[in-house]
């Protein structure tokens, strides 16, 4: 198999975007089966926090629909700039309930997402939407 004409650089970040891709897209994808327990686990994790359960609630549902989205839209490199932000978005929602739930963990791991989702947008060439030269 001949990998395609690009620079180690440009390369890395495809290859980078395409792990964050399955990531994302499998996280949502075996959650759907289980939607159920996954917002009863979050309802669970928050109802001693501060945080509101009307808030908790509809994310818990929205979260995997938005990873399915994020992880297909990296995995076919369609918005990406976009699709990017947006998983900041969603990556500083999760900090910030997981704040509330003081697990400080899962804030040190987003954190570490958050500094990869840095690395892909700042890395990315405005003509790297196509894997063609």
């Amino acid at each position: 198999m001949r990998l395609p004409d690009l620079n180690n650089k440009t390369l890395a970040i495809h290859l980078l975007r395409i792990s964050f891709g399955i990531n994302y897209f499998f996280h949502g994808v075996v959650r759907i089966p289980n939607l159920d327990k996954f917002v009863t686990g979050m309802q669970n994790t928050f109802q001693d926090s501060l945080l509101p359960g009307f808030l908790v609630t509809p994310l818990a549902y929205a979260i995997p629909f938005a990873e399915i989205m994020i992880g297909l839209l990296l995995l076919l490199n369609k918005f990406t700039r976009e699709t990017l932000v947006a998983t900041f978005v969603l990556m500083n929602i999760l900090v910030i309930g997981s704040s509330f739930a003081q697990k400080w963990d899962l804030v040190g791991l987003q954190s570490t997402y958050i500094g990869f989702l840095f690395l892909l947008l700042y890395f990315m060439n405005d003509n790297q939407n196509s894997l063609k030269k």
